[in-house]
C-alpha cells in the first residue's frame, strides 16, 4: 500500500489470496476497512497487474503479486451527492447522541452516589 505523498510501504504488505476474498481492488479495501470500501473513487496502480506505471483502476482490477497500491477517496462533495449519504449521516448521529446520552446518564449517577 502507499499513502499520499509518501513512498510505498514495503515494509507490512496487505497479503491477498484467491482461496480467502480473492485478489482484486475490491478485495484490498474490505480486507482493510468497509469504510474505504465505501468511500472508494479510484485506486493508482504501480507493478505488473498495470498497463503503465501508475495506472488509474476501479474495483475489479486484478492485483499481482508485489503491486503497489494508493486508494483515493471520494471528496467530501461526491460523499454527499451519494444517495446513501443522508443515510449514514443519520446513523453516526444517532450512534453519538446515544454516546452522549450514556456518559450523562452515568456521570449523574456518579454524582448522585
Amino acid at each position: 500500500t502507499k499513502r499520499k505523498g509518501s513512498p510505498p510501504d514495503l515494509e507490512e504488505p496487505v497479503i491477498l489470496s484467491e482461496i480467502r476474498k480473492g485478489t482484486s481492488v475490491r478485495s484490498l479495501c474490505n480486507n482493510i476497512s468497509s469504510q474505504m470500501l465505501r468511500d472508494f473513487n479510484y485506486a493508482l496502480v504501480w507493478g505488473t497487474s498495470a498497463k503503465h506505471s501508475p495506472q488509474r483502476c476501479g474495483l475489479n482490477h486484478k492485483l499481482d503479486d508485489e503491486d503497489v497500491v494508493q486508494v483515493v477517496a471520494k471528496t467530501i462533495k461526491q460523499q454527499q451527492q451519494d444517495r446513501t449519504y443522508t443515510q449514514l449521516a443519520q446513523q453516526y448521529q444517532d450512534k453519538h447522541s446515544k454516546k452522549r446520552l450514556e456518559a450523562k446518564k452515568k456521570k449523574q449517577q456518579k454524582l448522585r452516589g
